[in-house]
């Protein structure tokens, strides 16, 4: 009874840590033979593929849930959530230049005014399906299973969520550490960035706001021409280079690990609090 109790609980569900191991093992075994393909944007989009369908199965017997549960949810509010995630973003990146530019901490100098509509959309394409890769894994399966995890009589609600909410975007800044010019300080400050990410999800179960502003984060940034999780811009409108002490500017991996960073995040929080709270149709 005690080695059953091991793997399942009372309503003998297995439990999520063990769940969480078999669909993550079957994930890299699906998204594995994707390395062969020499093309990114197939890469990303038969990722996103993958994972969409293998959650809609795991849903059913894994889970056990509502295939909505993890944010995927098709509907008209979903569209209007990810467009005010977009304008946020957006303004959120904005807020880091004006800033960076007006301390001096970023010397900014212009490259090129044309743009290549082309070339743009297909680079809004890749940072839409990286956003809705790492949103929908991180925050839209990741916190759900870990949160059911650690539901029990010992830890209430409001205990549980706050751990899961901790966990996964630990395991979203643990899962930059690989990038370029990481260190301990970006790991850190991605964390925190996934905890903005995540909140819009828990208050609304909706992945729609907190992937426009994935999305919108990444592509502003590149495009403008900061350095993004340690990738330099590449084809952007502007030169920027670091002026201030790194902790101000992120050096090397961008703002993303500085406080620059921390104030777009801030910006990125309030503004999809205020959008929750006061205008969104529940």
């Amino acid at each position: 009874m005690h080695f059953k109790s091991l793997f399942f609980n009372n309503n003998y569900k297995l439990r999520a840590l063990w769940r969480i191991l078999l669909f993550i093992s079957a994930l890299l075994i699906l998204i594995s033979p994707l390395i062969l393909i020499n093309n990114s944007y197939l890469q990303f989009t038969g990722a996103a593929i993958i994972l969409v369908l293998g959650l809609y199965f795991n849903s059913k017997y894994l889970d056990k849930i509502d295939f909505s549960d993890y944010g995927l949810i098709f509907r008209r509010v979903t569209f209007s959530d990810f467009s005010v995630g977009i304008l946020f973003g957006f303004l959120s990146v904005i807020l880091m230049l004006l800033i960076g530019m007006y301390s001096e901490i970023l010397v900014v100098s212009k490259i090129k005014s044309a743009l290549n509509v082309p070339t743009l959309l297909l680079f809004g394409l890749k940072m839409f399906l990286v956003g809705v890769l790492e949103e929908t894994f991180f925050r839209g399966y990741l916190f759900t299973n870990i949160y059911d995890g650690f539901k029990s009589k010992i830890l209430n609600r409001k205990q549980a969520l706050l751990i899961a909410l901790v966990l996964s975007s630990i395991f979203f800044g643990l899962a930059h550490m690989n990038t370029n010019n990481s260190s301990t300080i970006s790991i850190v400050f991605l964390t925190i960035n996934g905890i903005v990410w995540c909140i819009p999800f828990i208050i609304t179960k909706n992945l729609g706001l907190s992937i426009g502003l994935h999305t919108a984060w990444n592509f502003t940034q590149t495009l403008i021409g900061f350095t993004m999780s340690g990738n330099k811009a590449t084809n952007s409108f502007y030169r920027i280079e670091n002026n201030g002490f790194d902790l101000m500017t992120g050096g090397g991996y961008g703002p993303e690990a500085g406080i620059l960073g921390l104030i777009g995040y801030s910006l990125m929080l309030f503004l999809s609090l205020i959008y929750i709270q006061l205008i969104r149709k529940k």
